[in-house]
Formats: C-alpha cells, structure tokens, sequence
C-alpha cells in the first residue's frame, strides 16, 4: 500500500471546507426551520424607523409651486419626403403585404412585370419620371389595408407618349 504524505496547505483547505460546510448545514436549518404560519398577515410596518426602514421625509410646510412651462401647441405635419414614380410596383404584395401563396406570388409578379413592359411609356406619360411622387393618402404601416385594384388613370399625356412610342418601333422594325 502506496502512503502519500498530506501537507500543511492540505491540511487548512480541508478545515476551511470543514468550516464552511458547518455554516451551509446551519444556513439550511434555519431555512428548514421557516414554516409558512411564522408569516405575519399584518400590514403595519413593524421596526425601527431608520433601522429596518427608510426614514420618511414628508413635504409639509412648503407650498406647492407649480412648474412655469411655457405653452406649447402640437400640429400633425405630413411627412415631407418623396420617391420617384414606381413603375413596376405591385401595390397588394409590395405595399401591403398581400400575398397570393408562395408559388403563385413569383408567377404573378413576372406576369405583372413583363404585362406593364408594353404600357411602361403610358405610365411614364402619366406620372413623369422626374416628378416626386408623395405616400401621403396611402394606408399605413400597421393599419389593416384591404385588398386594392388600383384603377387605370387616363391621360392624355400618357396616350400619346404610347402612341409616339408604338408609331417609332413601327418605324424602326424593317
């Protein structure tokens, strides 16, 4: 049998667990000692003021004073920011959130996309590409929007720009 000499530090980190497992065990008995009927059900604040609580500043005596705020008058102002026209935009499912499925929302907007390449200089005679275009009148983020067909605009400006366009790629084409 192998005997392995304890040393001096060994020795004291074993009393000093020793000592710290007597003040656990007695920590644990008075927690076990804590039965629910040693709960007092009054309200009254009981000890030493200062001691076991805060001591209590009353204001009395002093005026009250009230705060001089200079009077402030709040307006709702509209946002001031814009966008160029959108073209392209697909108001139900960009704007809104709308969605047709996961599989028809890819097919419907390439549909969308390759139907407004034809009317594309139609909506440019419409809304002119270097005018601002303001949200102003949309519904907003949050709010519940229902389900828009957005009505076609007519306009002049819009018809012969297509017309321009269509009589130019007539011309063109041999």
């Amino acid at each position: 049998m192998l005997v392995i000499p304890v040393s001096a530090q060994a020795q004291d980190d074993s009393q000093a667990c020793s000592e710290e497992s007597t003040d656990c065990l007695e920590a644990i008995q008075k927690l076990r000692d804590d039965k629910i009927s040693g709960i007092d059900l009054d309200i009254k604040i009981s000890g030493q003021s200062g001691n076991d609580y805060p001591c209590e500043c009353r204001l009395e005596g002093e005026l009250f004073q009230p705060r001089q705020f200079s009077t402030t008058m709040f307006t709702w102002k509209a946002a001031g920011y814009c966008h160029k026209p959108l073209y392209f935009e697909d108001w139900n499912l960009e704007r809104y959130g709308h969605s047709r499925g996961w599989l028809a929302d890819p097919f419907v907007s390439a549909a969308h996309f390759f139907v407004t390449i034809p009317v594309l200089p139609y909506k440019m005679g419409v809304e002119l590409p270097w005018e601002c275009i303001y949200p102003v009148g949309y519904y907003r983020p949050g709010n519940c929007a229902p389900w828009t067909c957005p009505a076609v605009p007519i306009s002049a400006r819009g018809m012969a720009l297509e017309a321009a366009t269509v009589t130019g790629i007539v011309f063109l084409m041999p």
